[in-house]
């Protein structure tokens, strides 16, 4: 078994095949799982016949742990997004689209103007997590073709729905953006509970979290745009942060 930790979560991972695409720096543990995963032949061969012929059924298996780690984190009020999120001063920005639409360049405008004070806590898929009555932005080991990312937790100061445009503009988003963009970057459980659970940290972070959304062209300015915006038109979404 393999023994990871996830957004503060030790997980087993009960794997028959290799990992080569998954990035286990810095998520190495000896701690006792409190989520552990496993594949059957079963599961295996369904997923294997569901995806697309340039995968085998070694990356079957890794699809099937990669969804119940992710949905089993919904017991620990964690779940994954499909988005970018960078850290500056110690706290987390993240940046949700649909892929192609430019998250990893428009991060990598925030590492090029913030410099020493900022990190790239996952480029891909991060965690999620309430811990303490506080959403915590977490580094996962999938974190997209460019590999960018730590083990590490940060409090999340405001999630971005991004777009591109020719100019860059940040504004609060409505309730309508987050239903028609946020949604649909979160997969989705199978079980009717998760699905519960997932829908209820959802409304808690819309209450707790600032989301804002981001029109920007593809230049630094727009990481000093998003800064400015989301530190003047946000509030902090833990006390005493």
């Amino acid at each position: 078994m393999m023994r990871l930790e996830i957004a503060g979560i030790p997980v087993g991972i009960n794997n028959k095949y290799n990992f080569s695409d998954w990035n286990f720096c810095g998520h190495e543990t000896e701690r006792l799982p409190l989520l552990e995963v496993s594949a059957t032949e079963r599961e295996i061969d369904k997923e294997y016949n569901r995806i697309t012929p340039e995968f085998d059924i070694v990356q079957a298996e890794r699809n099937i742990l990669y969804q119940k780690i992710c949905f089993g984190m919904l017991d620990y009020d964690g779940f994954l997004i499909h988005a970018a999120v960078v850290a500056v001063d110690g706290e987390a920005y993240a940046f949700t689209a649909p892929s192609g639409t430019g998250k990893s360049t428009h991060v990598g405008y925030w590492m090029q103007v913030f410099g020493s004070r900022a990190q790239i806590v996952n480029g891909d898929k991060p965690i999620i997590r309430r811990i303490d009555g506080c959403f915590y932005a977490c580094g996962t080991p999938w974190r997209g073709k460019e590999h960018q990312g730590a083990a590490i937790n940060v409090p999340l100061k405001a999630l971005c729905l991004l777009e591109r445009g020719e100019e860059n503009v940040i504004v609060r988003a409505t309730d309508a953006d987050v239903i028609d963009k946020l949604f649909f970057q979160i997969p989705i459980p199978w079980e009717a509970h998760q699905v519960e659970k997932q829908i209820d940290l959802l409304n808690q972070l819309m209450k707790e979290v600032p989301i804002f959304k981001l029109s920007c062209n593809m230049s630094q300015e727009a990481a000093v745009v998003a800064y400015n915006g989301i530190n003047n038109l946000g509030e902090k979404s833990c006390e005493g942060r």
